[in-house]
């Protein structure tokens, strides 16, 4: 069996798809996985060290996602879709699945062309303009949020979850110490891109909270290109924090932390709420839709996390909202808990066990047909 995963650009997206292809592997270790990505996505670093294949579309054409019928015209999409076609030919797969954003478009266009089994992903409250579109393509669309599927064509919509990655799961194994044996502690989480407005924010606040105050530590990661700056700025203001740019291994640090401070992405929602860890999210006002705020009001709602909008976040009220959330236990036992009835670990191997005997039934009828 041969999948194509077709997407990423971003984090949000490719891991989905990451968590997806583990998922096919486990179910059925001799699947052959092919990403299929933009030229200058995240997935060009992401996806050769961790042993997947990845071919690439000329994308930067049509990465102005505005009105979708001048998209669905434009020379850049036809490009890579002609790309995209000649390159399902070479591979002949079993399955494209597209995992959302801009550089999904062209392979999930190309699989309907050329007859190939597709499905998408959608993993945000309110959906992206380009799964919109690939809806009338798509043959099966999973959802992350029930919220948004009277938004899909009806019929071809399955509430799933968000696939997270293995490593994005907390153990078993993995706990906390024992009271009295630890510090509470903080989780920051700038982004995989990094995010300079959460990033300055936490700059400003975490000096004073633990100035003083041998019981609580913090864990920042920055993403990549901020890494030395906050690093810089903490030990100039002579206080101890974890700094990390990237961490790959999260499920380890969700179980290290008692609250999490986060952008309000799809995957960092659907993360948080699987591992049971009690958030404040700062959603990016900038997202499209306003689908951070959507994302983040979801949680808040299910009682697991707190919202504070970018336009109201300064350090004193940040300050003010850490130091009453870690210093009230019960509250945080039971924000943790609406964490965990909100979120979902099986997601990635229920998507895949509902293609593969989908692809099946498909195969059985094909052959019914040809005798």
């Amino acid at each position: 069996m041969k999948v194509i995963v077709a997407g990423g650009g971003t984090g949000g997206h490719l891991f989905p798809g990451v968590a997806l292809a583990d998922a096919f592997r486990e179910i059925e270790s001799g699947t052959e996985i092919v990403f299929m990505g933009a030229d200058r996505g995240l997935e060009t670093k992401v996806i050769p060290r961790l042993g997947y294949e990845l071919v690439t579309l000329p994308i930067a054409g049509i990465m102005n996602m505005g009105a979708m019928r001048g998209f669905a015209r434009s020379v850049g999409l036809m490009r890579a879709v002609l790309k995209a076609y000649r390159l399902l030919g070479r591979l002949s797969p079993d399955l494209v699945v597209g995992v959302g954003g801009y550089a999904s478009v062209p392979g999930v266009i190309a699989a309907s062309l050329r007859g190939v089994p597709r499905c998408i992903l959608e993993q945000n409250v309110i959906p992206g303009r380009a799964n919109l579109f690939l809806s009338r393509f798509a043959q099966r669309i999973y959802l992350g949020f029930p919220t948004i599927k009277p938004l899909f064509p009806m019929g071809k919509t399955v509430i799933t979850g968000n696939p997270i990655r293995r490593q994005a799961l907390v153990s078993g194994e993995t706990g906390k110490a024992a009271a009295g044996e630890r510090r509470t502690c903080l989780l920051i989480l700038g982004g995989s891109q990094g995010a300079a407005q959460l990033n300055d924010l936490a700059m400003e606040a975490v000096p004073d909270l633990l100035r003083g105050n041998s019981s609580m530590e913090v864990i920042h990661q920055t993403g990549t290109i901020h890494g030395k700056r906050v690093k810089d700025h903490y030990e100039m203001e002579g206080v101890e924090v974890e700094v990390i740019p990237f961490i790959q291994d999260m499920g380890d640090y969700y179980a290290r932390a008692d609250l999490c401070l986060s952008r309000a992405g799809a995957m960092a929602v659907s993360e948080l709420a699987a591992a049971g860890l009690p958030a404040i999210l700062i959603p990016y006002p900038h997202a499209a839709e306003q689908h951070q705020r959507a994302n983040s009001r979801w949680l808040e709602e299910f009682g697991g996390a707190v919202t504070i909008e970018a336009a109201e976040a300064n350090p004193a009220l940040l300050q003010g909202e850490i130091k009453h959330l870690l210093n009230s236990p019960p509250l945080l036992e039971k924000m943790a808990a609406a964490c965990r009835r909100a979120g979902t670990s099986d997601a990635a191997h229920r998507i895949a066990g509902e293609e593969m005997h989908r692809l099946a039934g498909l195969r059985q009828g094909n052959q019914a047909a040809g005798q």
